[in-house]
């Protein structure tokens, strides 16, 4: 007759913070969602809303998908919440067994690795129960271990982190293309505006930059910034000294973002509405006698920066790529055969 020898049991603080998670996601979407109904001109608005109801979908899923794990005299029964899935296999369908170490930055746990008779390998994870060790003891008992799997886990975790580098290393020398292109603006691509500023012009320091910020009579909800690249080249003292409250100033910014924010002609974007709508980058900035920053100077050091970054991310996407070739054609992680066997043989948690 078959007797039960021990239940996993949950980790309540997992629990909590999955529970939790699914709280703050929820607000999150019903937040966005409020200010959908605000203004729902915009389809693209729905965007967060759907992200983050996802979310909280998938961690409801996680929870409820999660197995308590039932070890008898001769079986293991894997039963979700809610009768999601059952799985049962029996001891004696157990050949061997593998444990391996991992770790992460909430905490380290282990995966167990049951080989069963069938080639089939079952994985169970330590992550999310209280007593995991007591259960692992319990099923591998009299079971010797696997070492051979341990090796082609290893090769075929090598090969995923090949695979990872190869595709990061595309990644970073797509980027580098798209700082190759030249997208300095002309006199056609910008507007310009001209008013009096509302309140004397402000220096905001950050920790390694600093920005100059320009609010406009008729335009108060809105900074008319010059970023941390943009004030290298200009006369952002003389700026400040010589333009005060009241005085008339001559912004230049993106027609872009005049047709956005200012005219309204154009829809904005999500990221438009709801990161940073109140700044507004100016790319020239003059009075009626001095011209502080100039369109060219603004070009000039924008593409250096590109520069940089054709540098930095082309070096570092071809050193991963040249990385993983001379580690495949060293370590060499799976031959024809270990191919073979590795995908007959799915890893189920």
């Amino acid at each position: 007759m078959s007797t039960l020898k021990i239940t996993s049991k949950f980790k309540i603080a997992n629990r909590i913070f999955y529970v939790l998670g699914i709280l703050f996601f929820c607000f999150l979407s019903i937040l966005f969602f409020s200010k959908y109904k605000e203004n729902h001109s915009n389809a693209g608005n729905l965007i967060p809303v759907i992200l983050f109801a996802l979310f909280a979908i998938f961690v409801f899923y996680y929870i409820i998908s999660l197995p308590r794990i039932y070890v008898y005299s001769d079986k293991i029964e894997l039963k979700s919440h809610f009768g999601l899935f059952k799985r049962t296999y029996l001891l004696s369908e157990i050949e061997n067994w593998l444990v391996r170490q991992k770790e992460s930055k909430y905490g380290n746990y282990e995966n167990l690795y049951l080989t069963l008779n069938s080639k089939k390998i079952v994985k169970l994870k330590s992550y999310d129960y209280d007593d995991f060790y007591e259960v692992r003891s319990v099923i591998t008992r009299n079971k010797p271990q696997n070492k051979i799997l341990k090796d082609q886990l290893d090769k075929k975790e090598s090969l995923r982190l090949a695979i990872f580098c190869t595709l990061l290393g595309l990644l970073f020398i797509y980027i580098a293309a798209q700082f190759y292109k030249d997208a300095s603006l002309t006199k056609n691509d910008v507007s310009i505006i001209k008013a009096k500023l509302s309140d004397d012009i402000k220096l905001k320091r950050h920790k390694r930059s600093k920005s100059l910020i320009c609010t406009l009579e008729n335009f108060n909800e809105f900074e008319f910034t010059i970023g941390s690249l943009a004030i290298k080249e200009t006369y952002y003292r003389d700026l400040m000294n010589d333009l005060k409250k009241g005085n008339l100033i001559s912004l230049t910014i993106e027609k872009d973002q005049y047709q956005k924010k200012i005219s309204k002609k154009t829809p904005m974007s999500i990221l438009d509405k709801y990161f940073h709508y109140e700044k507004i980058d100016v790319v020239e900035a003059e009075s009626k006698d001095f011209k502080y920053l100039s369109l060219s100077d603004y070009n000039k050091v924008n593409r250096q920066n590109d520069y940089w970054g054709i540098g930095f991310f082309g070096l570092f996407g071809v050193c991963l790529l040249i990385g993983v070739f001379f580690y495949l054609k060293k370590e060499k992680p799976f031959s024809k055969n270990q191919l073979l066997y590795t995908s007959s043989n799915q890893l189920k948690k």
